[in-house]
Formats: structure tokens, C-alpha cells, sequence
């Protein structure tokens, strides 16, 4: 699955959600961290990731 986000500074990024180890609340708003080690820190909170990366556990569902 593909999802885009906002990195710190405001610019999109897309990511392919199938290579993320785990991802974390951060101070500005969650940190993502890769199967491969790298990691981005994205502008997005914490639970609008989390929506995205667990639709079923979406309101109302």
C-alpha cells in the first residue's frame, strides 16, 4: 500500500507502507523507521498514520 504524507517542512513524500519496520510519535509528529534502516520524520500525528497504516481500526468500523 502507498500513502503519502508531509515531511517537516511541508513537502510531500510517498511511501510504500509494506516496507516499514515501525513507526512512533516524535516530538513534531512521527517518526518512521524502515525495514532497511532509514527513517523519516513526518510532519503528520502519530494517529493519522496509524489510521492509514490499521484502515480497520478506522471510527465507526
Amino acid at each position: 500500500m502507498i500513502a503519502e504524507f508531509s515531511l517537516l517542512d511541508g513537502n510531500p513524500v510517498t511511501i510504500n507502507m509494506d516496507q516499514i519496520d515501525y513507526f512512533q510519535p516524535s516530538d513534531d509528529g512521527t517518526l518512521v523507521v524502515f525495514a532497511d534502516g532509514r527513517n523519516l520524520e513526518l510532519l503528520d500525528a502519530y494517529d493519522a498514520v496509524a489510521e492509514v497504516m490499521n484502515p480497520e481500526k478506522q471510527a465507526g468500523c
